[in-house]
């Protein structure tokens, strides 16, 4: 559309971009044979969607190549003399995969070399590899033993499809294979649960729905973390609430650099209710107060700044810093290979005779500290830092912080912590400004502070 228009703006983009061809083009055959290596440095070290030649593919290499030529900024010699010689495109492609690209010294296509074990979802769609699916999501078996679930909904938001295939798929592994991943090849693994259907479920008083698919995805969660067979969660791209929550309840985490992860449900007016909230204080809450003498507030404020600040980590490894993923999970750099390390995890683990977790018991320091964490939230309200509504939202995170009114801080059972999560959730849906800010976001993408 830029390149098509003639003010002063497309004017700017079409010099950048038709100057950036022009250099890219003069940098081969000095810096490299073909086109591909300057395509993956531009992805790899600068995050961008597509190389230069990528997009003049997109584009249309003789066409381009004439407004190049008009503008002034003619492409080195061989790019000629490819498409003189029959050769249309820098790559060669078959359906939508790249599987040629053009070598300038050889003046023809050569074949693309692929890594060995790469994982490729749609490949193993057309090999007929499908185990199960539904309209939300898909199981798949990856060969050698590992099964892996799909999601594809609009962002992979969490709903009853993908609930009822990840527990098919839990069921298939226990008898059939050695273990399970689950990941896709989208921009984003879970942008969350579907808010759409949670809040119109809350306005049409359908409470038993709304906690039947709460209690659904803590079942589903609790049943991942303690499966006998490893399970994988391969986060890329925007991993948040719901989708955060399954990941912390992965035997192990395989995630993408680039992964943007965090509980971000108070954006929306509720909190945490899929085991997230049991998960941050069984990590952080629990080694602090094994320690004699440790006092509480310091990690309860960590908790609590993270999940009430609805913060996302901006890569996997600061996911680290935060707690969602622990010293033995795994940071990949290339996307492409995500899925394949992920099944190399899952047969390492299977290898060296993985055994879930023991259960754990949640550190719930009680009455005192809930006291001192409602100041808190009430400092944040009268000095303006928060509104008066999400005060009330506050208040809710806390009691299940600290385990509701417990006259002296103990050790609660998993399903308690799930308990009170599910009861906060479900009170904060049926407020009406909880209502008006799912909408708001449904409608502009953006958070309503009311």
């Amino acid at each position: 559309m830029f390149l098509g228009a003639s003010d002063r703006g497309a004017q700017l983009i079409q010099t950048l971009t038709y100057q950036a061809f022009q250099y890219s083009s003069m940098l081969i055959p000095e810096v490299a044979d073909t086109p591909k290596p300057i395509d993956d440095a531009i992805r790899w070290g600068f995050m961008h969607e597509s190389g230069p030649f990528e997009i003049w593919d997109m584009l249309g290499v003789a066409e381009t190549v004439e407004q190049m030529k008009a503008a002034g900024y003619a492409p080195a010699a061989w790019v000629e003399d490819m498409l003189k010689s029959g050769c249309a495109s820098f790559y060669q492609y078959k359906g939508d995969n790249k599987v040629g690209i053009y070598d300038v010294n050889k003046k023809k296509y050569v074949k693309i070399a692929r890594a060995p074990g790469l994982v490729v979802l749609s490949e193993l769609k057309k090999a007929k590899k499908i185990i199960s699916e539904n309209t939300g999501a898909s199981l798949y078996d990856m060969g050698d033993g590992v099964a892996c679930v799909e999601f594809h909904t609009k962002m992979n938001a969490l709903d009853d499809d993908i609930f009822n295939i990840t527990i098919e798929a839990l069921d298939r592994v226990e008898k059939d294979f050695v273990g399970l991943v689950i990941g896709n090849e989208a921009d984003n693994f879970s942008a969350g649960a579907n808010i759409f259907m949670v809040v119109v479920a809350a306005q049409q008083g359908m409470w038993d729905v709304l906690e039947g698919a709460v209690a659904k995805l803590q079942n589903m969660n609790m049943r991942m973390r303690y499966s006998a067979r490893p399970v994988v969660v391969a986060p890329a791209g925007l991993t948040l609430g719901g989708g955060c929550e399954l990941t912390m309840h992965a035997s192990r985490i395989v995630a993408a650099a680039e992964t943007y992860i965090g509980l971000v449900e108070l954006g929306v007016g509720v909190i945490p209710a899929g085991g997230g909230m049991k998960e941050y204080m069984r990590r952080i809450l629990n080694p602090l107060m094994r320690v004699p003498s440790a006092e509480v507030l310091p990690g309860l404020m960590k908790v609590f700044e993270q999940i009430g600040q609805a913060k996302v980590a901006t890569s996997a490894e600061e996911a680290r810093q935060f707690g969602i993923l622990g010293p033995a999970d795994r940071v990949v750099l290339s996307r492409n290979h995500l899925l394949a390390e992920a099944k190399k995890e899952v047969l390492h683990m299977a290898a060296t005779g993985y055994k879930p977790p023991a259960p754990e018991l949640i550190y719930a320091a009680g009455r005192g500290a809930l006291a001192a964490l409602r100041v808190g939230a009430w400092a944040f309200k009268e000095g303006k830092y928060i509104t008066e509504y999400e005060g009330v939202i506050a208040g809710k995170l806390v009691n299940v912080l600290t385990g509701g009114d417990l006259s002296r801080p103990t050790w609660v059972s998993e399903q308690y912590i799930l308990d009170l999560e599910r009861e906060a959730f479900l009170s904060l849906c049926g407020e009406q400004k909880t209502q008006e800010r799912m909408w708001a976001m449904l409608n502009t993408g953006k958070p309503l502070r009311n």
